[in-house]
């Protein structure tokens, strides 16, 4: 009953706003089929999002772009699911200011809550994928643990406007609001899924006895992803390079700047977390593009409590012939444990492949099959299973209807 008055009260948004604003809408059905064991969301080990077989709504989106002044657009996106702590909150809500300028560059300005644009595959509206019902590993973290409460500015040049083959663009941003960035990494490892964390939302993760033990560190087997713990700024910049229309490049350097020695009255660590990012993406021809992604980085909590070493990669390619698409994805990723506390065994690696297939039905609604195995080891299971190796399987069949 909850969730159906939630969702009735984002369908009366979506009509409402559709009159004053640029609005899309994005309601989508999801029948997965999973091994039976709990989702992290549920503290258990799969690292699928769903809890059940069965029907689930994986995605209602409100994303919607008002027109305030020539020059200054608020833009916003709203979420519901059928999962998780967070059922209805905004994922993105801020200000963009694009001033007038005789120039050729031009700049940029966004202030609120947002992504920084480092996916190479979440370019659809809402932060979505266009291609996969489920993100890669690097993406699904970003979507959970990654979001821009602070001010962005650019600088940016059309090669068209100078008979150029050439765009380019140059960023940066100071941001509040990440500091617990790296608990789910070291605690859970990545997981390959498709829902965002929203404001005010809490995930869940496998209750490691030397993480929420008295005598261990006293934590919660929880995170809030965008909590203010230090009052201390993070920073990111970032370039993008483009060729016509063919080919792209994006760099992105990432340093929430979290004391690590901060740590709350609820046991709510800072981690001081930083990245390298690094995006290419190549049309060969307007049916068949290849993209790749690349993620290096580091996180640290306390006095080495927990000192850890990441990174992920993925290659993915996607083939459309109206009013078919074709897509596959294989991904890896890695944790490094190099601290000493025995108690809390943070390393993990794994590998995963996807495909999926989709076929527009009409203008408004598609159907999507999508087939996901990912396997790999993680030392914090042997606390709950005999072993460290997990190998999961994920079928899912959606039908989505956009507005």
């Amino acid at each position: 009953m909850r969730f159906g008055t939630q969702l009735l009260t984002l369908l009366s948004l979506a009509f409402s706003l559709a009159s004053y604003a640029e609005t899309d809408f994005l309601l989508r059905g999801t029948w997965a089929l999973k091994e039976n064991t709990q989702s992290f969301q549920d503290f258990g080990q799969n690292h699928q999002r769903f809890e059940d077989d069965g029907l689930h709504l994986s995605q209602a989106v409100i994303s919607t772009n008002l027109r305030l002044f020539d020059d200054w657009t608020l833009s916003g996106v709203l979420n519901a699911y059928s999962d998780g702590e967070e059922r209805f909150n905004f994922s993105q809500l801020y200000l963009k200011y694009r001033p007038p300028s005789a120039s050729s560059i031009k700049p940029e300005v966004k202030v609120g809550a947002f992504y920084p644009a480092i996916s190479a595959e979440n370019t659809d509206f809402g932060w979505l994928s266009p291609h996969f019902l489920t993100n890669s590993a690097i993406n699904s973290w970003i979507g959970e643990e990654l979001r821009t409460g602070g001010i962005e500015v650019s600088f940016r040049q059309n090669g068209r406007q100078v008979r150029s083959s050439w765009s380019w663009k140059v960023l940066g941003s100071v941001f509040k609001g990440n500091d617990t960035t790296g608990t789910l990494l070291s605690w859970r490892g990545f997981a390959l899924h498709d829902r965002q964390s929203l404001y005010n939302d809490k995930v869940n993760f496998l209750p490691i006895p030397g993480v929420i033990d008295e005598d261990g560190l006293g934590a919660p087997a929880w995170t809030e992803p965008f909590r203010e713990i230090d009052n201390r700024f993070g920073y990111y910049f970032g370039a993008h390079v483009a060729y016509k229309r063919m080919a792209e490049m994006r760099y992105y350097y990432y340093d929430n700047n979290a004391d690590a020695n901060v740590v709350e009255s609820d046991r709510i660590y800072a981690w001081h977390t930083r990245f390298h990012s690094l995006t290419l993406r190549y049309m060969y021809n307007p049916n068949f593009t290849v993209f790749s992604q690349l993620l290096v980085g580091d996180t640290l909590m306390g006095k080495s409590i927990v000192d850890n070493d990441f990174k992920s990669g993925f290659v993915a390619a996607v083939y459309s012939i109206t009013p078919y698409t074709l897509a596959t994805r294989a991904d890896w990723y890695r944790v490094s444990d190099n601290d000493n506390y025995a108690l809390d065994p943070n390393g993990s690696a794994g590998r995963a492949f996807t495909i999926s297939a989709g076929r527009n039905i009409s203008e408004n609604f598609s159907i999507t099959a999508e087939w996901q195995v990912n396997s790999g080891n993680q030392q914090n299971l042997r606390f709950f299973q005999d072993n460290e190796h997990f190998t999961e399987h994920l079928f899912q069949l959606a039908f989505t209807a956009t507005f």
